[in-house]
């Protein structure tokens, strides 16, 4: 959407009349009915009239759009400048202004730096990075821009910046995104005037951004070829048994939903293994390929992360990254703006969201407002923290708020574990006291030390698909998040460090089987083969597994805040952070599609594992 557009020509001259920054909050006002902060305007006011010097040479019809509305999200690019190439071919630059004067790396977080904003340092996204999404949203949702065969240039100008190739900016862990992108420092003046005159020969009356912003916002072909060729060509995507026969009812309903303008709200349960995920992403692939508009929706991002690399074709990575989105992502979204969201991992939705836990209302009212259809694929006994709140009750109580249609499916056949039932039966009698006996088909060992179950791990991790986890009872160092020669995790003479806080995901870095992930890692993932510690958080005590939520690390926010609320309730928050610490123990137990072995830090509860296996062994 435009906000403000004119020539080339009459920029310069509302800079030259410095009413530049009023014409665009004026047009801002006209189109938002709202007020913008001072901040805004004042960048305006700073920003725009350092391109005058930029233009002065394109010629005076140039196209020039200021806060131009990226499709299906609340950004906007600063500037775009549009026309024509020698050979008469629409081109367009999308232009990040940015007043910045210094900047420092944010090594735990991905295309993320730090900067001073206003008054104060923040964490904000790597300009590069930002630029180059809104650059391929374009490509991959802007129909016309394909249709149109549009060039799309991104650029950084940072004009108050001494861009030096040493920069943090230029840091190495940013080179996805500023391989990708021109950036330009205040002493780059004469290069950016050049880029631009080279590319741009002819002006276009803003023939070129009215094509754009006429565009049907519908997944472009590239994007849906790109989808399309990882689902048929990776093992790992395809459905079976009544994964299939629900897939399809999915696309029913999200057909149904559409088409007579109606909120449907489904709901999937389902046990670890049922194969969740898998028809999460493959209707994911099937909606979006029939020009549905929607995405793959999870609180934790390790899955995100994950499933977004697979469908990653020729390096096309932030052209599918709206398809994947945060359960936080939707506080602000206007209603039905998406045909479809598929919600995996449902019952890790939260009400509040945020950094600070602080945004928005409720998650699950939040995604069925933003789509036409809403699925949630949910498994109750995955609750893992006190601000986990979704329970099929309460997307039910939301979905008759909304007047929705609801409807409940069951994902019953188990793929993980070896397609062994009975191993869950082991698992529910042993962390939940349930006195089933069993015997099962899988390959599970209690290993006598914490090396040798690192031992077979290692030796099992021939596809880098075996991964050593752990209950979160040891502490993790922030200055040593990076170091993974650092042992955060100590038992006896055995060490390891948790998993490193940047670059690939835990799920997938080449040399991760020397770390250790906690549940927040793999939830919502299968390995091969996983490797479990298992804390002194849990226990074995008059012939009982019991729990110890004091023996969490102070670091771990599952339980964070479990102090206050005990005073509150007692004994209800003592028995939630019980039903947490197993549940933990449960995902963990049940990563392993050919194996599981664990090692307990209680030497009681390794003698009674060592029990239970026996056990099943000898029905």
């Amino acid at each position: 959407m435009i906000v403000f557009a004119c020539t080339k020509k009459e920029f310069i001259d509302y800079v030259n009349e410095g009413i530049i920054s009023n014409k665009v909050y004026e047009a801002y006002q006209n189109i938002f009915k709202k007020k913008t902060v001072f901040n805004q305007i004042k960048a305006w006011a700073n920003s725009l009239p350092i391109m005058k010097d930029i233009l002065i040479n394109l010629p005076d019809n140039v196209g020039i759009t200021i806060e131009y509305n990226i499709p299906l999200t609340s950004k906007s690019v600063d500037m775009i400048i549009s026309g024509y190439t020698k050979d008469h071919k629409p081109l367009i630059f999308l232009v990040e202004l940015k007043q910045w004067t210094y900047a420092r790396v944010i090594k735990s977080v991905d295309g993320v730096i730090r900067t001073h904003i206003g008054k104060r340092e923040k964490n904000v996204l790597h300009p590069a990075y930002q630029v180059l999404s809104y650059a391929n949203l374009l490509k991959g949702y802007n129909i016309n821009v394909e249709k149109e065969d549009i060039t799309i240039i991104p650029i950084v100008y940072l004009h108050n910046y001494e861009l030096e190739g040493n920069d943090a900016l230029y840091n190495i862990k940013y080179k996805p995104y500023y391989s990708k992108v021109y950036m330009f420092g205040k002493d780059d003046k004469d290069d950016l005037i050049n880029l631009i005159g080279s590319q741009i020969i002819y002006g276009d009356n803003l023939e070129v951004i009215n094509i754009i912003d006429k565009s049907e916002e519908r997944p472009t072909k590239k994007l849906l070829d790109t989808i399309n060729n990882a689902l048929k060509t990776k093992s790992e995507f395809k459905l079976l048994d009544e994964q299939k026969v629900i897939m399809e009812e999915i696309v029913t309903l999200a057909y149904e939903a559409y088409t007579e303008n109606k909120k449907i709200v489904m709901i999937i349960n389902g046990g670890p293994g049922t194969g969740k995920s898998v028809l999460a992403i493959n209707a994911l692939g099937y909606l979006i390929k029939n020009g549905l508009v929607g995405a793959y929706v999870s609180k934790n991002m390790a899955p995100r992360k994950v499933y977004k690399n697979k469908l990653v074709v020729n390096d096309n990575e932030v052209c599918v990254n709206e398809l994947f989105k945060s359960s936080g992502a939707f506080i602000r979204d206007k209603e039905n703006k998406y045909d479809f969201l598929l919600v995996d991992e449902a019952h890790r939705l939260q009400e509040k969201s945020g950094m600070y836990n602080n945004a928005g209302e409720n998650q699950i009212k939040e995604i069925i407002h933003a789509a036409f259809l809403s699925v949630f694929f949910i498994d109750e006994k995955q609750i893992v923290t006190l601000n986990d709140i979704g329970k099929i009750k309460n997307i039910e109580m939301w979905a008759k708020k909304y007047q929705a249609k609801i409807v409940k499916r069951e994902l019953i056949s188990q793929f993980r574990c070896n397609g062994s039932d009975k191993y869950l039966d082991f698992l529910d009698s042993f962390l939940y006291n349930k006195r089933y006996k069993v015997n099962f088909n899988f390959d599970f060992r209690v290993m006598d030390s914490p090396q040798a179950l690192r031992d077979l791990i290692t030796e099992k991790n021939t596809n880098n698909n075996a991964r050593i986890v752990a209950g979160y009872c040891w502490p993790r160092k922030s200055r040593f998040a990076d170091d993974q020669d650092y042992h955060d995790i100590i038992i006896g003479d055995f060490g390891m460090s948790w998993n490193l806080k940047h670059g690939e995901p835990f799920a997938t870095r080449l040399n991760a089987i020397n770390e250790v992930g906690c549940i927040h890692n793999v939830q919502g993932l299968e390995f091969d083969y996983i490797g479990v510690i298992i804390g002194p958080d849990l226990k074995y005590r008059n012939s009982l597994v019991v729990t110890d939520y004091k023996e969490r690390s102070i670091t771990e926010k599952s339980l964070y805040g479990l102090q206050v609320l005990l005073k509150e309730d007692k004994d209800y928050y003592e028995n939630l952070a019980d039903l947490i610490i197993r549940n933990t123990y449960r995902v963990l137990m049940t990563r392993g599609m050919k194996g599981c072995y664990v090692y307990a830090c209680d030497k009681k509860l390794q003698k009674y594992l060592k029990k239970m296996q026996a056990k099943a062994l000898h029905l």
